[in-house]
């Protein structure tokens, strides 16, 4: 292995990483849990950064590019956090690159933040708030099952121009995602209903943080359901993935 220093949003940079390279794996995306450093950053990162890879991929003679997305709902409002994810997307099919797109649930397992997240702030606040509609789903799954999918994208026989949505073995609702991890800690919590809209308002007193414990961006996965069909990994990629409550009641959330 071999490491190159390159910035996405400089196109002059990419190239010497790109010497040689059959295959991209495109994770480099500046993610909602993370504050916005500078207005306009998430759009320069994600969208401007990719168009500047596949530009540059495409110079270099890449034959196939593997992009780590996350599920999506449209249409989606044109300024926000999840635009960028989209332009991310198109950026990769207007390529002329072949190209499978990943497109998974939230995650959990070595740190996965938005377990991460939840579990430091669980340890320290008597109140959870309970963000999003009580219908709202999330399918978390499992970081190394993930992988496991990202490595047989790599294949010489996988099948291109596809997006690929993925969930773990379960739908669970935000209550539940709250309540397993307290159970996890081995803590009592009260869980408090919070409007969206409250919850924004206090996201953008929060994002005078160097860094705040929720975001704007991070509100915007609260607005359409993160899952998609349950045997999704096991239709795609042939086996099982891992249970989020399973997963938690055996391991820990930092397991």
């Amino acid at each position: 292995m071999e490491a190159v220093s390159a910035d996405l949003t400089d196109a002059r940079s990419l190239g010497a990483g790109l010497v040689g390279v059959s295959t991209v794996v495109h994770t480099a995306a500046i993610t909602a849990n993370l504050k916005e450093p500078y207005p306009g950053a998430y759009d320069r990162i994600n969208r401007v950064g990719t168009e500047n890879l596949v530009a540059a991929a495409k110079e270099a003679g890449v034959t196939r590019i593997v992009l780590l997305s996350g599920l999506l709902a449209g249409p989606v409002r044109e300024g926000s956090y999840m635009a960028t994810r989209v332009a991310m997307e198109e950026a990769v099919r207007r390529s002329g690159i072949p190209y499978l797109i990943l497109q998974p649930s939230v995650l959990f397992g070595d740190g996965a933040e938005f377990v991460a997240a939840l579990a430091r702030l669980a340890r320290v606040s008597p109140v959870l708030p309970l963000l999003g509609p009580p219908a709202l789903r999330f399918q978390p799954i499992w970081v190394e099952d993930l992988l496991r999918c990202l490595e047989a994208c790599l294949r010489p026989d996988a099948k291109m121009g596809r997006e690929i949505p993925l969930g773990g073995a379960e739908q669970v609702s935000f209550r539940q995602v709250l309540e397993t991890i307290c159970a996890a800690l081995g803590v009592r919590r009260l869980l408090l209903p919070l409007p969206l809209a409250v919850a924004a308002i206090q996201a953008r007193g929060m994002a005078l943080l160097p860094h705040p414990p929720l975001t704007t961006a991070t509100l915007e996965l609260f607005g359409f359901d993160n899952s998609t069909d349950l045997d999704s990994v096991e239709r795609n990629f042939g086996f099982r993935p891992r249970g989020f409550r399973e997963h938690l009641r055996a391991h820990g959330v930092d397991g």
